[in-house]
């Protein structure tokens, strides 16, 4: 199983023409940070942190400027996904 069908699915649910580009976008951000279960963190502030730590890393800061306007695209919706995610669930319960 994809592990960012989640994802992929809101992508779809709001629109987004171009939702296999923010995938590739979120598994190149997985492979650059490099941290475990990534897709299983629903805090906020620690992606947050994460994509401090992305924009400070040296290898994504020798990727071209479009290349990283992209990637930081696609992470700012990532963590909106998860933030509405979080908020439909705690609404349900």
């Amino acid at each position: 199983m994809e592990k960012f069908h989640g994802f992929e699915n809101w992508l779809k649910a709001n629109d987004y023409v171009s939702w296999r580009s923010y995938l590739s976008f979120m598994h190149a951000i997985e492979k650059e940070l490099g941290v475990k279960d990534f897709d299983q963190i629903n805090s906020g502030s620690v992606l947050q942190q994460l994509l401090i730590k992305l924009q400070n890393a040296r290898s994504f800061a020798a990727r071209t400027k479009s290349d990283r306007d992209n990637i930081l695209s696609g992470f700012r919706t990532y963590i909106l996904y998860k933030a509405e995610t979080k908020n439909t669930l705690s609404k349900s319960n």
